[in-house]
């Protein structure tokens, strides 16, 4: 208790001292004044707003000059020889065209006319030995399909029945074929025949002599009509 009542009485002492010093006070009190009044004058003064700055408005026009004026001015900077010489407007015309004018007529070979059968030849001389479709082969006893006719030949030759170009010429080693383009979608073909005079891309003509038979006489000819075969004995004469 004696301690609390000494720090009242320092306490008090201290006051009377502060108070007996009124102008320290008076002084005190006056920048604290100040202090608050301009504090509290700045936030209650209203800011002014910044009014926004208006942006003109550019239209398609205003850009066009624009441009045309720094076109100008580049022109003018890096190649006035443009701007000095007048544009002269090229026309271009494309190169006449050639029209053809044949001094002779087109020459048409025989095998492209219309292929007639009036007289279609026989390949060889001889005997069928084995005629156009199904038939049981004599050694194997099934059914087969024979896309032609098979000769016994007698003769030595083997000859065109029509008029016509060398397809192709081809050989598994037993047998050779010939085939010969008519035109108009006809082919024959020759198989089991020997020592060709002729070769592919060679016109021959009708009744021409091509090969001979092979070892054993028979001599196989089968025609065509678009790839696909057709009785030959219905024409043979």
């Amino acid at each position: 208790m004696e301690r609390l009542q000494r720090i009242k009485e320092q306490i008090g002492l201290k006051w009377r001292q502060l108070w007996a010093n009124k102008v320290l006070v008076v002084a005190v009190v006056v920048v604290l004044s100040l202090v608050l009044g301009v504090g509290i004058g700045i936030y209650s003064y209203p800011r002014p707003q910044d009014t926004p700055t208006a942006v003109p408005q550019l239209t398609e026009e205003d850009v066009a000059v624009v441009v045309r004026q720094q076109i100008q001015t580049v022109l003018a900077e890096d190649y006035p020889w443009v701007l000095e010489e007048r544009a002269i407007p090229v026309v271009v015309e494309p190169p006449p065209s050639e029209k053809p004018n044949p001094t002779s007529p087109r020459p048409v070979s025989s095998y492209e006319e219309a292929v007639s059968f009036e007289h279609l030849l026989w390949p060889v001389k001889g005997e069928i030995n084995t005629p156009f479709g199904w038939y049981r082969h004599p050694v194997y006893e099934d059914w087969r399909f024979n896309a032609g006719v098979e000769f016994q030949a007698q003769g030595d030759m083997v000859r065109t029945v029509l008029a016509g170009t060398v397809l192709s010429v081809t050989s598994d080693g037993l047998q050779t074929e010939l085939v010969i383009d008519h035109g108009s979608g006809w082919t024959s073909t020759y198989r089991s025949i020997q020592a060709l005079s002729v070769v592919p891309g060679q016109e021959v003509k009708q009744n021409q002599n091509i090969a001979i038979p092979g070892t054993d006489g028979i001599v196989f000819f089968g025609l065509n009509h678009q790839g696909e075969p057709v009785n030959p004995q219905a024409f043979l004469r």
